[in-house]
C-alpha cells in the first residue's frame, strides 16, 4: 500500500500499545528493565487481539514477511531492555571495583 497509505491520521483514536518497557530500582540502586504486555499491566477488558494487532490494518491476509518484522521487533525490543539492564549491572561493577582498587592503593600507601 506504500509508505503513505498508512500515517497518523489513520492511527484509532482508540490505540494503545501492545507492550510497554517497566523499570524498577533495586536497594542497591540498580535498575532493571524488562518488557510487559501492555493488556497484563490494565485492567480493562480487552478487545479481540485482532482488532488490537496493527498488521490488521494492512488487510487480513498480511504478508508472511510483515509478521517476521514484528516478530522480531518484539524480540530485539526484548534484547534492548535485557542489554540496558546488562549495562547498567556492568557500569555499577566498574565503579565498585575503581572504589576498591582506590582503597587498595591507600592502604599500600599507608603500609610503606
Amino acid at each position: 500500500m506504500g509508505a503513505k497509505s498508512v500515517g497518523p491520521l489513520q492511527y484509532s483514536s482508540r490505540m494503545k500499545p501492545q507492550v510497554c518497557v517497566c523499570t524498577s530500582e533495586a536497594q542497591n540502586g540498580l535498575q532493571k528493565f524488562w518488557v510487559v504486555r501492555a493488556s497484563a499491566q490494565t485492567p480493562e477488558p480487552d478487545p479481540s487481539p485482532a482488532l488490537q494487532d496493527p498488521l490488521n490494518w494492512f488487510g487480513i491476509l498480511v504478508p508472511h514477511s510483515l509478521r517476521q518484522a514484528q516478530a522480531s521487533f518484539r524480540e530485539g525490543l526484548q534484547l534492548a531492555a535485557d542489554m540496558a539492564s546488562l549495562q547498567i549491572r556492568i557500569n555499577w561493577g566498574q565503579s565498585q571495583l575503581r572504589g576498591l582498587q582506590e582503597k587498595l592503593k591507600q592502604l599500600e600507601l599507608g603500609a610503606t
